[in-house]
């Protein structure tokens, strides 16, 4: 392979690797260079700070301060790209002719640049930005709303800018076949994980997980309505754990008041053993966005998963999951596989996909493909 120099710009820095969209940039990032490609990161940083840790994995880094001006909202530009204008981000992508990987639609301010339109300018969507959106504002309340709201009218006229890429990436089969629209070549890049598919089955003990960063308001919400509607009618909440990061004083009072256990801000290795421990992991989402990460990690055990449809639409993870489409659905299912283990061959299947889409190397040459085109 020839000496392949790479522009990559993330909306976050990404590391440590401690939520969705900083695992997908990490790890893509990691198995590009273990590709021989030659990474310029770009890193947008707004409290995470520097981390010498990336230095292993590039070539170059730089990291530009997110403006977070109140101003902003007025553009017509979506808050969320517009707080990415930086002059010495596009000052040091005209110092070379390199490819330019845009990390989400957030870092695509400078797409449709008249002075890189000789260059190859690929586009990985993290998800549809104007559905996301969308779906933040109809579970959220006052100022929050608003802005959610606003900002998915501007991020759906801004979306056609993808018209100016040479590739884009999408992370799930439903969201390609909707950016089809914008006539450029769409292929599916699926989330980077870690090399976590080659756990042998593992017996498990009769509890069931829940996990995310509870931070995120979607995830509370999550636990919440587990809690709520799942384990709390049916008196199971003893065999419920919600381990995550920083979860709020209200969501801790919520579950002790309910009798679940509450694991917050756990070790890697902690959160590990409880995954591989857990005999059902529960999950549930609001919104269809995106793939959630926590899903492919929980996929990656030798527990049971189940999921309600908004977790596995798009994608190809139903015949992996157990699908539960009523709250009903989740009682009766927790009470079947709680008493029933994940069987070997069941654990074989699921990581034989696993391992077939979600090597995160072999997916990452897709990129290169795209950049020799």
């Amino acid at each position: 392979m020839k000496n392949i120099h790479l522009h990559i710009i993330s909306f976050d820095v990404p590391y440590p690797p401690d939520y969705g969209g900083a695992i997908d940039v990490f790890f893509r990032v990691k198995a590009l260079h273990e590709l021989g490609v030659n990474v310029h990161l770009h890193c947008f940083e707004y409290g995470r700070g520097i981390q010498q840790e990336l230095e292993k994995y590039t070539t170059s880094i730089q990291y530009y301060k997110r403006k977070k001006n109140i101003a902003d909202n007025l553009s017509a530009t979506p808050f969320i790209v517009k707080s990415r204008d930086a002059r010495h981000l596009i000052r040091n992508l005209l110092k070379d002719e390199y490819p330019i990987l845009f990390e989400g639609l957030h870092t695509c301010y400078y797409l449709t640049d008249e002075r890189l339109k000789t260059r190859i300018k690929l586009v990985r969507m993290h998800n549809i930005e104007h559905e996301y959106y969308d779906a933040l504002s109809k579970v959220s309340t006052g100022w929050k709303k608003r802005f959610f709201a606003k900002e998915a009218k501007k991020l759906d006229r801004f979306e056609p800018v993808l018209r100016s890429a040479d590739h884009i990436f999408a992370i799930k089969e439903g969201d390609a076949h909707k950016l089809m629209k914008y006539e450029r070549p769409v292929t599916v890049l699926p989330a980077s994980t870690p090399a976590t598919f080659e756990e042998d089955y593992h017996e498990t003990n009769a509890y069931c997980l829940y996990h995310g960063n509870l931070s995120v308001p979607e995830n509370d919400r999550a636990t919440r309505w587990l809690i709520d509607n799942v384990f709390q009618p049916k008196g199971l909440c003893t065999k419920l754990v919600v381990a995550g990061k920083n979860p709020s004083s209200e969501l801790a009072e919520f579950c002790k008041i309910n009798n679940v256990q509450l694991v917050a801000n756990p070790e890697d290795e902690g959160l590990h053993q409880l995954m591989l421990n857990a005999r059902v992991h529960v999950l549930f989402s609001e919104q269809s966005t995106g793939v959630k990460l926590k899903l492919i990690n929980a996929l990656s055990t030798s527990g049971h998963v189940i999921v309600n449809h908004k977790m596995i639409e798009g994608t190809e993870l139903l015949p992996y999951c157990d699908l539960a489409l009523l709250k009903e659905d989740y009682q009766d299912l927790v009470h079947e596989k709680l008493d029933s283990p994940l069987s070997p061959f069941e654990f074989e299947q699921r990581q034989q996909f696993l391992r077939t889409h979600f090597d995160t190397k072999e997916n990452c040459k897709v990129i290169l493909d795209a950049i020799n085109a």
